[in-house]
């Protein structure tokens, strides 16, 4: 189903292979040959913390790495939300595209929710020479400067229509049958196989700021109400504790773990760095959608490891502490 491959930075990723040349593969970042959820790696960072130099070759490279990662994350959440997603796709109209409109009988709402599901998919997994086929009108628009080369991708969030820019209406279900007829089943056949079992193995990232030593504890107070703001797929909410100890990480009131560290120690740390990347060990399942006019896949974790481990660096090559949970000292905020 899916191979790894080793970047430029130390950026470690694992490729979801596509069943058809007409989409693209997914590469999502890893850390321990394990998914990487949370906070990502910085393409354009390198591994001392400096950026990656905007006029080199290698910018080039990161700015198509951050371009591709960015879609994939999209597409794999799209491809995992498939199987929740029966309700729609069996209501959606196959053969005409159907409008909103204020007074929307149950099945109609739920087709037009099928068929947007359906653009995004279109939108997130299509190869450069299908969106070209299925997204660009060539008597309106420059199909070539719409669609960069190789290695470039679209921006998830903004969906093209069918048929293009000023397609007509023709144009646009030509488009859309055309689609469903021929590659819809292909993606859902690929959702529906991808993870199976509805979870996954991984690390949940969370990056944090280092704030002000604290010299009575001899150490750094770490907020856990940092990683709400974090990015792929779980979020910190999502977190479901197990026994006490997790408890007190997942409390309502915010956590804050103490980094025990000498002040000689803590001083050069402060001195090179603004932010530290705190990592569990965790196993997400995928729980299905909130609602099919939500559109949000549940997800949930629980931690497979004791251990919290402590980088100076997004790309985690450079640990600088281990935490035990059972014998961590913490405290709330409030």
């Amino acid at each position: 189903m899916y191979s790894e491959i080793g970047l430029a930075q130390l950026v470690r990723e694992v490729i979801y292979d596509s069943p058809s040349s007409e989409f693209i593969d997914l590469s999502l970042q890893t850390h321990n040959d394990k998914l990487r959820f949370g906070e990502q790696d910085n393409y354009y960072l390198n591994v001392d913390g400096s950026f990656v130099d905007n006029r080199g070759e290698a910018f080039s490279e990161a700015e198509k790495k951050t371009s591709h990662n960015i879609l994939s994350r999209q597409a794999f959440v799209e491809l995992l939300k498939i199987r929740f997603q029966e309700e729609i796709f069996s209501a959606m109209d196959r053969e005409f595209l159907t409008k909103r409109t204020q007074n929307m009988y149950e099945k109609e709402l739920k087709s037009y929710a099928g068929q947007q599901q359906t653009l995004a998919l279109a939108n997130a997994l299509c190869s450069k020479a299908q969106k070209r086929r299925f997204f660009c009108n060539q008597k309106a628009e420059d199909c070539d400067s719409k669609f960069r080369e190789d290695g470039y991708y679209n921006e998830p969030r903004s969906l093209f229509g069918w048929g293009g820019k000023g397609a007509s209406e023709f144009q646009q279900l030509r488009a859309y049958t055309t689609f469903v007829g021929e590659l819809f089943p292909k993606i859902r056949q690929w959702g529906n196989e991808i993870h199976k079992q509805n979870s996954a193995e991984g690390y949940f990232v969370g990056k944090v700021l280092l704030g002000e030593y604290d010299f009575k504890n001899r150490g750094f107070w770490l907020n856990t109400d940092a990683f709400y703001n974090t990015d792929f797929l779980l979020r910190w909410h999502n977190f479901q504790p197990s026994n006490s100890a997790e408890r007190t990480l997942a409390s309502p009131k915010g956590c804050q773990i103490l980094l025990k560290l000498p002040r000689d120690k803590a001083e050069k740390l402060a001195e090179k760095h603004q932010f530290l990347f705190v990592v569990f060990g965790v196993v997400a399942s995928f729980e299905g959608i909130e609602n099919y006019k939500a559109n949000q896949l549940k997800t949930l974790f629980s931690l497979s490891s004791l251990k919290i481990e402590v980088f100076k660096d997004d790309s985690l090559t450079q640990k600088l502490s281990v935490i035990d949970i059972n014998s961590m000292i913490t405290k709330t905020r409030y």
